[in-house]
């Protein structure tokens, strides 16, 4: 599987891309500001990376998932990669009453994740807690997440830690799978990677379906 890993100028990317070639898959890694249409024909998955800011500061990275959830791409959106996805479709942000930078926690994940949507088997190996790593002070707000959507993960004060859709090959996690700080990470990265080549070969098999 080729995965593009859109990196939003973050410190963190490199390592998320390690993590992501350790399972075997080919990594692509291209810099908001230098994305182009070509690059689509080399994107069986895509992630979306960690970054400083906002969403609706970063232009390119808002178009980018747009497209990619109108092809149908398996996304993982990344902190700010949930937060684009959320923005996206309508949901607001909450600011947090103090920054969570370099900190660990321990979130619930919900019983029913590994069942939900395309990539819901990426917490089937997880538990029903998970200990991560957060550098982030906003928060996707749950009760705007349009229907079609759903919190598979949770902190302690009940904020948003992970997402997904019923039906569309797209999740997002708040923290950093990707740190130290969260030791199941890459557990959970095999597991989303899994989940999104499954979505890739039905589709790839109602294709030559409809052609047969």
């Amino acid at each position: 599987m080729r995965i593009t890993l859109f990196d939003n100028h973050d410190s963190f990317t490199w390592n998320l891309a390690h993590d992501l070639e350790r399972h075997g898959w080919v990594v692509h890694v291209v810099q908001e500001g230098m994305w182009c249409e070509d690059n689509w024909n080399q994107t069986d998955a895509l992630v979306l990376s960690p970054g400083p800011g906002l969403p609706h500061e970063h232009d390119q990275l808002m178009d980018v998932t747009a497209e990619a959830l109108r092809k149908g791409v398996p996304i993982l959106g990344v902190c700010l990669g949930m937060q684009a996805l959320a923005v996206h479709v309508g949901a607001r942000l909450l600011n947090l009453d103090a920054p969570l930078h370099g900190r660990s926690s321990r979130i619930e994940v919900v019983p029913e994740a590994s069942q939900r949507g395309p990539l819901g088997g990426m917490w089937e190996e997880i538990g029903g807690f998970m200990e991560v790593g957060h550098y982030h002070s906003w928060v996707v707000e749950e009760s705007t997440l349009p229907e079609g959507w759903h919190v598979n993960a949770r902190s302690s004060q009940g904020l948003p830690m992970a997402m997904g859709h019923e039906s569309l090959p797209v999740a997002g996690v708040q923290f950093h799978p990707e740190s130290v700080l969260t030791p199941q990470g890459r557990e959970l990265l095999r597991g989303w990677g899994e989940a999104a080549q499954r979505c890739l070969a039905i589709s790839a098999s109602n294709v030559s379906l409809n052609f047969s």
